[in-house]
């Protein structure tokens, strides 16, 4: 074989090997521990975990809330108590003008139609079937991260609730694709999300594709990872077109390139927070 063709198998081999999710001790990061497969099922912080199988051994996915607070915790397993530290991890600000004033600032008729919404974001957030949890991601689109994890936003001066997800800045009608094999739990238009997608990938594992120009899915559809479930657009509250892509665990939130392959090393900065790193004095303004 010649050496530039061995160079490119191996690239392949390794975009396409399975790639456990990286465990992160701080606020909106996961704990992966290896479990008995006939212990209960086991909860920390009051959230159940999601299981996944890797070469024989189960695995725990235990998600770590935003609003955690440092310091040790334990988690109850069969054999005894496992003692996690949770570590301090500020995340920085992102300030952004949104044209629409009524996606910052919504009237009466609009926050009537937010909160019928968020009791169906709840059902799909929560969503568990059976079985080990798909985790062997892959990008959604092809882009660069825009806007990372964990940021407190401040829309048009206003504080808002904290960045859920990650932005994948792509040109409008990009193919957004399912990150794992799934079904489709919820799908359809929403005031801030847009055309918004859920997916469920067995035990609690679930994704969310939002601000999408179209949709190609609808609820109760298998997909598999790699499959077309829409297309990258700027709808809902949205300043340009991008894929706005969420990880939860049990309706937990955490840092989703913690589950997705690393790429070059010459990445963009943003793909490269999800570590804990030193409390920043001050405040960081993203455009």
């Amino acid at each position: 074989m010649y050496p530039f063709a061995l160079i490119f198998s191996l690239l392949l081999f390794c975009e396409a090997a399975f790639s456990m999710p990286r465990a992160l001790p701080a606020p909106g990061g996961i704990v992966v521990l290896p479990i008995d497969p006939s212990a209960p099922p086991v909860t920390f912080l009051n959230n159940r975990a999601s299981l996944f199988k890797e070469k024989g051994q189960v695995y725990a996915l235990l998600p770590i809330p935003l609003n955690t607070a440092p310091g040790v915790y334990e988690i109850s397993l069969p054999g005894g108590k496992h003692r996690i530290e949770i570590e301090q991890k500020r995340y920085a600000v992102q300030r952004l003008q949104i044209k629409d004033r009524r996606k910052v600032e919504p009237n009466r008729e609009d926050i009537e139609r937010i909160v019928k919404e968020q009791r169906r974001k709840k059902r799909a957030k929560s969503f568990r079937s059976a079985g080990f949890a798909d985790v062997d991601f892959i990008w959604p689109v092809n882009g660069r991260v825009s806007s990372p994890f964990g940021l407190k936003r401040v829309l048009n001066g206003k504080p808002r609730a904290s960045h859920r997800g990650i932005d994948i800045a792509a040109p409008k009608g990009a193919p957004v694709l399912a990150a794992a094999d799934g079904r489709v739990v919820d799908a359809g238009s929403f005031f801030f999300s847009g055309n918004l997608v859920f997916i469920e990938h067995h035990g609690g594992l679930v994704t969310m594709y939002a601000h999408l120009d179209t949709i190609s899915v609808k609820p109760g559809d298998p997909v598999r990872k790699g499959e077309a479930v829409g297309r990258v657009g700027a709808t809902g509250r949205a300043t340009g077109p991008h894929l706005h892509f969420g990880v939860l665990i049990d309706s937990i939130y955490v840092d989703p390139l913690l589950f997705l392959p690393i790429r070059h090393s010459s990445t963009h900065g943003a793909e490269k927070l999800s570590k804990i790193t030193p409390d920043p004095a001050g405040e960081r303004t993203i455009p």
